[in-house]
């Protein structure tokens, strides 16, 4: 989740900071906020996260709405409700809001509890702080099934608005509420709902892709969002063009708009403008395939000699839909030199277990996969792609990613390495989504598919292989195997000499997750113990003093002369490495493709490169 969070104390700050690096290590992304004069002093100690100076609680506001998945307040729940009073519309669209008090006693939801998940964000800031999530909505408190907080679990998107409302009054007056489902759900229905072949009862819910399937008088539809979208289109078509035929194909095929979650394509498209604007308005993922593994897709599907010459494949469209898995529900459809197709996979739903409803608690993880195939192949490999394009890539890792069906990860790392293994599938996602990424990850295995979560350089170094042991925690059938790296440090020491042929440490300058305390601890400690140092994550944009800093740190101890270098862009075309002193570092400028080694008083320069010295061999006094 994007979460704005601002407080207007010194105790509040303080309590907004531990909340936010909590729910930052989840995988949320959390900004915060406070007025100027509290901002300031807060950054002086150089805290992680950064504050951001209050100058307008109104425009805050009004931003968080319009930018961020929920709105974190820590103060009195007046000023907060004040605050969002002008921008409230309805529970399906407006963000979460959750109160905190500055004493940490109650963590509370104030809008859009279900369907934002405000009950669910104050449910996981009460785990991270110790404080008691007050929640006041009818069914929680009463342990009655909330089929808004339900649908958005499992996925569905709701399409009558009003009749959730009507839905959840009438659970809660001890009414029966029918069901019609065309897919299986797990479980036991909850009490109030009767699940039947037939409408036996005038308020229902029906679950279907059809958007027009209305079997009750009054009818709650909910959309499984399980259609992908397989598109074929010649270079620069525009997007309405290839919208037009998806709307018309989903019209013909009765089935909703909501209903689509991907749209995919042939890797040779990857970068068609049309495809992408039209999955960036809709909100569509988007999966694109090498020729190959079309090829290999299996199925009768129409062919055309005019595409196999021009794609190496002899047919786009049915092929990318059915790529994953899917089932062919819609054959191809050509238009204006587009060709579209669509397939289904079956969404696998369940009840809650009466215990989640009654201690308020979600029920379940709420996404969409296949059915969980066999346990014994449920395999999950984190892999260290080493520094660079590859050329470091361990045989163990090679072998790895050449048995993957599917290769997921941060999309520079992917594209260093896609040209070696054209027969996967590749899933990738931007920086600061590692929580979403280890979890698509393990869902993937867990269907049955044999995955590879890759990482630069070692994945237990500063990498994913931690993450994903946590979550894999709520996937016991998946097995998961560490394949290490070799890491940035290893390269860049090689590129230099051999800085670290003694006692050394890594410590990462980034204070995104780590407070800058901590840092500067860790660094003070490793100059007075002679350690040589490996520096992660020197500098960003957004962290352009931090290497002057911990210079300034390690001052404290060492040597103005002592040796250190700097390695760029390890192990890529551009790489490049430089030896320099700690008090020339100190004003040199480093960003995120660097690696930085101090040395300790041992280290120097032999025939131009940096040597720490063991003892091997020493000079007779």
């Amino acid at each position: 989740m994007r979460i704005a969070c601002v407080a207007f104390s010194q105790e509040g700050v303080a309590l907004a900071r531990r909340v936010a690096q909590g729910l930052a290590q989840q995988g949320d992304e959390v900004s915060l906020c406070a007025p100027s004069r509290l901002a300031k002093a807060a950054n002086e100690d150089h805290g992680s996260p950064h504050i951001d100076e209050l100058d307008s609680l109104h425009a805050w506001t009004a931003n968080a709405f319009e930018q961020s998945d929920a709105l974190l307040f820590v103060c009195a729940c007046g000023i907060a409700v004040r605050a969002i009073s002008p921008h409230v519309c309805d529970k399906f669209s407006d963000p979460a809001v959750v109160c905190m008090d500055e004493t940490a006693s109650f963590a509370i939801p104030l809008l859009s509890g279900h369907v934002g998940g405000a009950n669910q964000l104050a449910r996981r800031i009460a785990r991270l702080s110790g404080v008691q999530a007050a929640i006041t909505t009818a069914t929680d408190v009463r342990g009655v099934f909330s089929v808004d907080e339900w649908a958005v679990e499992q996925g569905l998107h709701i399409l009558d608005r009003p009749a959730a409302k009507e839905i959840s009054a009438a659970l809660l007056e001890g009414r029966t509420v029918g069901l019609l489902s065309e897919f299986a759900i797990e479980g036991v229905p909850p009490e109030g709902i009767r699940a039947s072949d037939k409408g036996v009862c005038d308020l229902g819910i029906s679950v279907s892709l059809d958007p027009a399937r209305k079997p009750f008088a009054r009818t709650l539809r909910l959309v499984p969002r399980t259609i992908t979208v397989g598109v074929g289109c010649k270079r620069n078509t525009p997007r309405k063009a290839i919208e037009r035929l998806v709307d018309k194909c989903l019209t013909h095929a009765n089935v909703a708009p909501q209903a689509v979650r991907t749209l995919a394509s042939i890797d040779a498209k990857a970068s068609e403008p049309g495809l992408l604007e039209l999955a960036q308005r809709r909100g569509w993922q988007t999966h694109f395939y090498t020729a190959a593994k079309l090829a290999a897709v299996p199925g009768t599907f129409s062919s055309s000699d005019f595409v196999r010459k021009t794609m190496g494949v002899d047919n786009v469209c049915e092929r990318a839909a059915c790529a994953n898995g899917s089932t062919l529900l819609a054959a191809k459809c050509a238009k204006d030199g587009v060709t579209v197709a669509l397939a289904y996979a079956t969404p696998t739903l369940r009840f809650p277990h009466i215990d989640d409803m009654e201690e308020g608690h979600a029920p379940g993880h709420g996404e969409l996969t296949s059915s969980s195939g066999d346990v014994k192949s449920a395999i999950l490999q984190c892999v260290g792609l080493g520094p660079g394009a590859g050329a470091d890539l361990t045989e163990r890792a090679r072998e790895a990613l050449q048995a993957a069906d599917l290769i997921v990860g941060y999309t520079t790392y992917v594209d260093l390495v896609r040209d070696q293994f054209p027969a996967a599938e590749f899933l990738c996602t931007p920086m600061r989504m590692e929580a979403q990424r280890c979890e698509e990850a393990l869902r993937q295995a867990a269907s049955g598919r044999r995955v590879a979560l890759v990482c630069s350089g070692d994945p237990g170094v500063y990498g994913m292989a931690g993450l994903v042991l946590e979550l894999a925690q709520q996937y016991p059938q998946v097995q998961v195997e560490i394949v290490s790296g070799v890491t940035a440090a290893c390269g860049g020491a090689a590129l230099l000499g051999a800085p670290l042929m003694h006692d050394w440490c890594c410590i990462s300058l980034s204070d995104l997750m780590t407070p800058w305390e901590h840092i500067e601890a860790r660094l003070r400690a490793a100059a007075q113990c002679g350690l040589c140092i490996c520096l992660y994550n020197p500098g960003s944009r957004g962290r352009t003093g931090h290497l002057r800093q911990a210079c300034g740190i390690l001052l404290e101890s060492c040597d103005p002369q002592t040796i250190c270098g700097i390695v760029r862009n390890v192990g890529r075309p551009a790489q490049s490495s430089q030896t320099l002193t700690l008090d020339e570092l100190r004003n040199t400028k480093v960003d995120m493709s660097c690696c930085v080694f101090v040395g300790n008083e041992h280290t120097r320069l032999v025939g131009g490169r940096m040597v720490t010295p063991r003892g091997y061999a020493r000079e007779e006094a």
